[in-house]
């Protein structure tokens, strides 16, 4: 006989009026919680639901102290499961309503107000993820901080109340761009790090977010330190995430970004050598329908121009150049980043056309750059600049070709 089945027949010995109903009910909707658990049959999680209503009305509000709050908690975390399973939102709503009770009857001092708090702010962040209610966000964070207080540190359950923290501090910063939330997402991730092993199966994760995190506010306040640290959590992440694992090509494609940025404000060669290595390390990763090979294409193309245009070695010119052509496959006419391609790939022919005198590189310059004005129309503040390079592609090729129109265009 399985473990249901002896919750069943305990429940039997105990009929409607008998003192030991109440115990029995809750074991069998906890059993059958355990079973779905492990199996993932949502009939179990509907009885376990079912049942555990049948218990909540053995206990009363006026009985709180003989097992309602843990009742409403159980029951709370069922309906919960089931809305993530199938997506009732009245599951999620009627979670949340359970969850308030429960810690009205359990107020500050009480055991178990930790866990009221956390399961709340959760139901609360779920709902946020769900309806966008900011109020709900504002909660949850209020909550969850109050949890945090009540999980010092060695408390094994302060790493999930940091996680689910982090997550709702990430919601609104990326809703409303505070830099106060991205300095303390900063300092939590720092402290949901530090205490994992780094045989952690979240480690990598959690490297690889906070590293995101500090490139964030390097963005906004040029702070060259965090641009550092992102760095070295990236590399530790990349430690983690070995060849072979599906998470791998988001860390290089991070890192190789990182990188390139500090070569730009710091201009060393060691730093844009990296990001090369890595940046076709990423390529790897990715099947030509991949979302982001496009992207990875650009960016190894922009970093080997970069490095001709540092040690004029022609071979980087020539890849980058063939990068782009592949680039450019990739984002059709209509795509939103076609013209970053155009550009870079107008940069490479004149240069390459100005090294060997190619009259192919000079017609494809001269090509590209009108489609590159079409995408910039007239107040674009980029305009006048992208106007003057194909007026200088076009007396080039007066020079070489006189025609009128060239020399008209120009003008």
């Amino acid at each position: 006989m399985d473990d249901i089945s002896r919750k069943r027949e305990k429940l039997e010995r105990c009929p409607p009026g008998h003192a030991g109903r109440y115990l029995a009910l809750f074991d069998l909707a906890n059993g059958l919680h355990d079973r779905y658990e492990k199996e993932r049959e949502i009939d179990d999680l509907n009885e376990s639901i079912t049942v555990h209503r049948d218990a909540l009305k053995l206990r009363p509000v006026e009985n709180e102290k003989s097992g309602r709050p843990k009742s409403l908690q159980h029951l709370a975390f069922c309906l919960s499961l089931r809305y993530e399973e199938l997506g009732a939102v009245d599951d999620l709503e009627e979670a949340i309503t359970l969850q308030r009770e429960e810690l009205a009857l359990r107020p500050s001092g009480r055991p178990g107000r930790d866990v009221c708090l956390y399961n709340l702010g959760y139901y609360l962040r779920m709902r946020f993820e769900e309806q966008a209610e900011v109020c709900d966000l504002e909660e949850a964070i209020r909550l969850l901080r109050a949890a945090l207080e009540l999980r010092p540190s060695g408390n094994q359950q302060r790493s999930p109340t940091l996680r689910q923290l982090i997550l709702c501090l990430s919601h609104r910063h990326k809703n409303q761009g505070r830099v106060a939330d991205l300095t303390e997402l900063l300092t939590l991730g720092r402290a949901a790090v530090e205490p994992r092993s780094r045989g952690h199966a979240d480690y990598a994760v959690s490297f690889h977010s906070f590293a995101c995190n500090f490139m964030r506010r390097y963005v906004k306040t040029a702070a060259i330190t965090d641009l550092e640290v992102s760095i070295e959590l990236h590399r530790a992440a990349l430690e983690l995430r070995t060849p072979g694992n599906r998470d791998r090509s988001s860390t290089l494609h991070e890192l190789t970004l990182c990188l390139s940025t500090r070569y730009d404000k710091l201009g060393m060669v060691a730093d844009l050598e990296e990001a090369i290595e890595f940046g076709r390390a990423a390529l790897k990763f990715l099947t030509r329908w991949h979302p982001n090979h496009g992207e990875s294409l650009h960016n190894l193309a922009c970093n080997l121009r970069k490095m001709f245009v540092k040690q004029a070695a022609m071979r980087d010119l020539e890849e980058a150049i063939e990068l782009l052509h592949a680039a450019l496959k990739l984002r059709p006419v209509g795509h939103p980043d076609r013209s970053s391609s155009l550009c870079e790939l107008v940069f490479c022919l004149a240069r390459r056309r100005d090294e060997y005198r190619v009259v192919g590189d000079l017609e494809g310059a001269v090509t590209l750059g009108r489609e590159i004005l079409e995408l910039y129309p007239q107040g674009h503040p980029n305009r006048a600049s992208f106007l003057h390079d194909l007026a200088q592609c076009l007396a080039d090729r007066f020079r070489q070709q006189p025609t009128a129109a060239d020399l008209d265009e120009a003008i």
